[in-house]
Formats: structure tokens, C-alpha cells, sequence
């Protein structure tokens, strides 16, 4: 809660001090100034000269001594009772405020005035001074912002290449894991977000100039790579297809803290080693993000690595880790078009497995981690994307499933149960699934891939697989998991002649009754080189460790953060303009734009970093709001100056006619785009 006033009022003191700005430059221009508010709605208390301070509206005193309103005096009559022109009230909503000038009536933009103290009375050159006036106090608010927020230092996701899509651009361009981003077509890259949105704002067949640092065994490398995103199904954004590293810091955030556990657990390390634990040394060799340990279990052959952690209270631990098979990953293309990735081997899924149970989730005290899923509803054998799929299809709903519940000890039997779950309104069931890859049970075989556009059968689309099947033995060997299984596939000898390989995979239908049955397992040469080619990778994810950061500081030099507030200033407000630019042209999805509530819910959460998240959030906003009002919208400042141009060059201002129903044009389009992002606000808050 306290995150949330700390947003609105900051939301709040932008929109004032834009206001403000209109203000100053109405008092410099001579520009009568009627009132000046602080804040939206009815007025809490007020000061006006020759009334002094007082509760509620000074205008009502004002019309009990003279018996109307101060906007209808003269300067004369004004003088003669002693008041000022100008009423400085704070009102109740803390939301922006507002200046109302002598001649410039909300909604009446062509009210003519003889009074040269009017707005439309003023000399072109300072009205356009008044117009820009609020722009440029958002402007240099957020400069004087952003100096804070770097004098201070602020931290951000460092420009590092953690994962890469292998289907994506960057991957297909060369781009590694590890490499370091400068810049991008000669814009230096601060910071990951940067690199994102240099992403999302390029242009379509246009590919990337990115200049990159890769750090290799004989230094340090200078690498140009020509990268053209592709558009991200899931964000309409044009994208890289990459994610940032992450640091050797396991997460501590509270909400994480039960799937942290379970990845520890998983990886089967020390109960000593908790949230907060640092990795320092792998192997022998340092650790200073999590690429440098991806790369050490890469090279690691399976073989136990020595590990040294640091707790969060300073105490060391040293810990075998033992890092984690890889396995194949299938690309499909939905029905809706959307990719979809299964993971298995040579086209064999393993059933998927409750990792973690979420805290909120309706299905606490009936799962239990570890429980493997047999079917769900009539869907038998369901790997981990077919699971999701079938409960996000049914939302507020009981599904029925059957689960393998193991033992807790060797004493212990595993248990088939049947259970029922509560879906919630997304259609989630509030569970994080991971692969059973330490178990024989079969899931639903991957029958097709898209391996560069191109659909390809997968060598278990035609074997008579039965969903929850036992794996049993491949060419006489026994199997008892899918690490075995990957064992020996890895370990068969490719025909000479290079026609397809044949296996002997044994299996057993989950019948009643039924006997174990034997059938070829054909593998290319191709096939069986990708599964020869599969290695070794670090046993806990990258998301249960923070990201790896970059601090963006002045180093407490004030000339330097002056410098720095004028640079990101400028580079928001470009970034902003590329935005619009590329809505209108398609480029971006409309989809993308916040309305009020969508921002408050990104700040509350940034607030939630801490002080110096939260003003560098408000000099961001505070640029946006000086691009927005720039716009040449007839309500918004930029409408105000093509009026002011227009009278200036044609030495006559725009009919009445026109201006009116510019200015209606303009509320129309406001109102339909606040309509717009509300639904898109309300769309991601509730996930539909």
C-alpha cells in the first residue's frame, strides 16, 4: 500500500509540475492567471492575497465581499478590494493539477478576449512560450531526476548474453551466451532493457549492426554481428530471441523462496546451501555469473565438479555438484500459431512432475512435490506443454487426474491416486512441472518437429508407443530412466555405410496384463550425431538466481550525473517517439501501450526496489509525459502550438468552427485511448 501512494503522489507532482511550468511562463508573459491548482477535484483549502488562507474555495469569500466571481473583475477592481489575481488551492484527488489562465476556459479554447492580459490576447511568441512551458518543466524535472537517481546509482540487468532461443535471431546470427553487448548500430548499450528496446524498435528488414565483447581462453574478442529480429508471438515485439545472464546468486525473494528450495534439493546439494548463497568457485575456477558456470558443466562430461558456496551469513561451504544431462527440444507450431517447445529424446517424453507448489495455489495439501502426473481428465500420459494447455482451456473448473505419488523412502511403495483440482480464473492449478527424466514412464511421443520452417517426423512417430508406458531395455540393456536411455543411445555405433541405424527398444504396455514388447528404433545418421551431440548443463535453472547486474552511477561526480540525466533524457524521449512511430506502422503491437492503471502497477513494483528504482521510474514517466503532450493533439500542448503557428503564419487564428471540433476530435481520441489501455491494463492484471 505504501508502494502505491508513493507512485500516485510521484504521478501525481509530474503532472503539477507540468503545470507549473505553464504557470511560470503565464506570469513571465504578463498572462493573468486565474488559479493554480495542486491535485484534482474539490478543493481542500486555498490561498488568495487580501483573503489569506482559508478551507474550501477562497472564490466563495471573494463573492460574498464584491458578489462576483474574482475571473470577472478587472485589474482595476481587483486592486481597488485589495485581492490577488490568483487563487492557490490544494484539492482533494493528488493527482496532477491545473492552471486556469484569463481566456483559455477548459473546453473553450476560442473564447475571444480583448484583454491583453488574456491568453488569446498575448503576443504569438510568449503564448508559445506558455504552451512549452509545461513540456519543458517535465523536461528538465526529469533531468534533475535522473541526476538523483545517478548520483545515487542505480542497478540494472547487465547487458549479457545468458540464454539464447536456438531458433531466434541472435543465435542464428552467431551470437553466444557470455558475450557482452556495446552497442547497437553505434548507440552504446547500457544496460539489457536497453538492448531490448533497440530490439523492439527496429525496423523490419533491417538488420542490426550489434558490437559485442566475447571473452574467450586467449582474452578478450571485439565481434560486429548483423542480427534481424523477428516478431515474438507471445509479446508482438520484435525481438533477439535472448535472455540476460543471470548472477551466482541463488534469489532470496520470499515468494521464490519454496522453488528455490526445491531446485536445491533437485540438485541434490547440502540443506547448509540456501536462498542468499553465492557460487564463488566451480572446478577450481571463479565464478562471476552464471555463464562461467554453465560453461565449466558443459566441458565437465557429467563428472562431479567441486563447488564452493558463500552464505548470505559469510560462512563457506564446499559441496559435489553433479551437473545435469541435456536432453533434445522439439519446436511445434500450434493451431493458433504459436511455437510450442517439448523436451525428450529421439521423439520419447518423459511424464512431467510437480516441482514446487506455488503458496497461493487451490490445490495445496492435495499435490505434493515430487507426485507425477498419469493423466488429466481423459488425456493420458500428459507431458509437461500438454498438462498446460489442458488446464489453461478450463478455468474456474475441477479437473479429474491420476498421479504416481512415490514413496518417501526406500520402505515406502509408490501409490496411484485420483485426485481432483481447482483450476483458478487463468486456468492454472498453481504448480511448477519439471520432466520425470528420473523415471522409465513414457508421456505422449513428440511425433513432429520444425527444424528451419520445414515439419519433420520425429523416429518415435512411428512406433506403437502407449501413453505411461515402462521403458525396459534398448538392444538388451536395461533401462530404468531416461538418463539410461540417453546412456545408451549415446554409446550405439552408427552404421558404417551410413544408412539408418536400427535400435531394439523394449517396452511395456500399461495394461493390464499385457507382456513386454520389442520394435525398431530407427535413427539417421543425422539423429543419432544430434543425440551423440547432446552434453552436460548446470543442474539448477537460471531463473532461481538474480540477475547478473550493472550499476549505472556518477561515481557521487555531480558534472557527471548532469551529463548522464541530459543523455537518458534524451534517449527515453527519442525511444518514446520510435514507439509511436512504430504503432503507427504496425511494427508494434498496440497491445503494448499502459494506460494510468498499468502504470501504477509497474511502479508500485519498482518502488518496491527502492528509492533510487523509484525516481529514476518517475524521470522516465516524466519524459513520457513531455512526448505525449508534444503530440499535436488540439487538446494536448502540441495541438495549442500548430494553433499559435497557424495564426502566426497566416496572421489570423483558426476559424471557431474548426478549433471546436478539433478540440471535440481530441477529446474523442483521448477518451478512446484511455478506453484502450484501460482494457489492455485490465487484460495483463487479470491474464486474458
Amino acid at each position: 500500500m505504501g508502494s502505491f501512494l508513493l507512485i500516485l503522489l510521484g504521478f501525481g507532482l509530474l503532472i503539477a509540475v507540468h503545470e507549473l511550468g505553464h504557470f511560470a511562463a503565464a506570469k513571465w508573459a504578463g498572462v493573468r492567471a486565474d488559479g493554480f491548482a495542486i491535485g484534482m477535484g474539490p478543493v481542500l483549502c486555498s490561498y488568495r492575497k487580501g483573503v489569506g488562507y482559508c478551507f474550501g474555495s477562497a472564490d466563495a469569500r471573494v463573492i460574498n465581499r464584491i458578489g462576483k466571481r474574482p475571473i470577472e473583475c478587472s485589474d482595476e477592481e481587483l486592486a481597488e478590494f485589495g485581492l490577488g489575481e490568483t487563487e492557490y488551492s490544494l484539492r482533494a484527488l493528488p493527482l496532477g493539477g491545473y492552471v486556469r489562465m484569463l481566456g483559455q476556459e477548459d473546453g473553450q479554447p476560442v473564447e475571444a478576449s480583448n484583454n491583453p492580459r488574456s491568453f488569446a490576447g498575448c503576443p504569438i511568441p510568449k503564448r508559445i512560450v506558455i504552451i512549452l512551458g509545461g513540456i519543458a518543466a517535465n523536461l528538465v524535472l526529469a533531468i534533475a531526476l535522473f541526476l538523483g537517481a545517478f548520483l545515487h546509482g542505480v542497478n540494472f540487468e547487465a547487458p549479457i548474453i545468458g540464454t539464447l532461443d536456438p531458433q531466434g535471431a541472435a543465435a542464428k546470427a552467431g551470437i553466444r551466451a557470455g558475450d557482452r553487448v556495446q552497442s547497437c548500430d553505434g548507440e552504446r548499450i547500457d544496460t539489457f532493457n536497453d538492448l531490448i528496446i533497440a530490439a523492439a524498435m527496429s525496423r523490419p528488414d533491417t538488420p542490426m549492426s550489434i558490437s559485442l565483447t566475447r571473452t574467450s581462453a586467449s582474452g578478450e574478442e571485439s565481434i560486429v554481428a548483423s542480427v534481424d529480429p523477428t516478431v515474438d508471438e507471445a509479446s508482438g515485439l520484435r525481438s533477439l530471441g535472448i535472455a540476460p545472464t543471470s548472477s551466482a546468486t541463488l534469489t532470496a525473494v520470499r515468494e521464490s523462496d519454496a522453488l528455490v528450495r526445491a531446485a536445491i534439493k533437485g540438485a541434490q546439494l547440502p540443506a547448509s546451501i540456501v536462498p542468499g548463497a553465492r557460487l564463488v568457485a566451480l572446478d577450481g575456477q571463479p565464478i562471476s555469473n552464471l555463464v562461467d558456470a554453465q560453461r565449466i558443466a558443459a566441458d565437465s562430461h557429467g563428472s562431479p565438479l567441486a563447488a564452493d558456496w558463500m552464505l548470505p551469513d559469510g560462512a563457506k561451504v564446499e559441496a559435489s555438484l553433479l551437473p545435469r544431462a541435456m536432453f533434445s527440444r522439439f519446436h511445434s507450431v500450434t493451431p493458433t500459431g504459436a511455437t510450442r517447445i517439448d523436451e525428450g529424446l529421439v521423439g520419447l517424453a518423459p511424464l512431467c512432475a510437480v516441482e514446487a507448489i506455488d503458496p497461493s495455489s487451490r490445490n495445496q495439501g492435495v499435490l505434493e512435490t515430487g507426485d507425477v502426473f498419469l493423466s488429466v481428465g481423459d488425456l493420458a500420459g500428459p507431458k509437461a506443454a500438454d498438462l498446460i494447455e489442458f488446464v489453461r482451456s478450463r478455468p474456474k473448473a475441477e479437473i479429474p487426474v491420476r498421479i504416481l505419488r512415490r514413496g518417501k523412502d526406500d520402505a515406502s511403495a509408490d501409490a496411484e491416486l485420483s485426485l481432483l483440482l481447482k483450476t483458478d480464473g487463468d486456468g492454472r492449478i498453481g504448480v511448477y512441472l519439471h520432466p520425470a527424466w528420473d523415471l522409465p514412464f513414457l508421456a505422449r511421443s513428440i511425433a513432429k518437429s520444425t527444424v528451419n520452417a520445414v515439419e519433420q517426423p520425429t523416429p518415435a512417430s512411428s512406433l506403437a508407443i502407449v501413453p505411461t508406458g515402462r521403458l525396459l531395455a534398448l538392444n538388451g540393456e536395461p533401462i530404468s530412466n531416461f538418463y539410461q536411455l540417453r546412456s545408451a543411445l549415446r554409446r550405439g555405433e552408427a552404421n558404417p555405410s551410413s544408412e539408418p541405424t536400427a535400435f531394439e527398444l523394449t517396452v511395456l504396455d500399461p495394461r493390464v496384463g499385457a507382456e513386454p514388447s520389442s520394435m525398431p528404433l530407427i535413427l539417421t545418421s543425422a539423429q543419432l550425431t544430434e543425440v551423440r551431440a547432446l552434453g552436460w548443463r548446470f543442474p539448477i535453472d537460471s531463473n532461481y538466481f538474480d540477475p547478473a547486474y550493472v550499476l549505472l552511477s556518477a561515481g557521487g561526480d555531480p558534472i557527471r550525473a548532469v551529463t548522464m540525466g541530459f543523455e537518458r533524457t534524451y534517449a527515453v524521449g527519442k525511444s518514446v517517439f520510435a514507439t509511436i512511430d512504430r504503432v503507427a506502422r504496425g511494427t508494434v503491437s498496440a497491445t503494448q501501450l499502459q494506460g494510468p492503471i498499468g502504470i501504477l502497477h509497474v511502479g508500485t513494483r519498482v518502488a518496491d526496489e527502492g528509492f533510487s528504482y523509484l525516481i529514476f521510474f518517475l524521470a522516465l514517466l516524466s519524459v513520457n509525459l513531455a512526448v505525449v503532450n508534444a503530440l499535436p493533439i488540439p487538446i494536448a500542448d502540441g495541438g495549442l502550438l500548430l494553433f499559435a503557428l497557424y495564426e502566426g503564419i497566416r496572421g489570423k487564428a483558426p476559424s471557431v468552427r474548426f478549433q471546436s471540433m478539433a478540440v471535440l476530435c481530441g477529446i474523442i481520441f483521448v477518451a478512446a485511448l484511455f478506453l484502450f489501455t484501460f482494457a489492455n491494463d485490465m487484460r495483463r492484471l487479470l491474464g486474458i
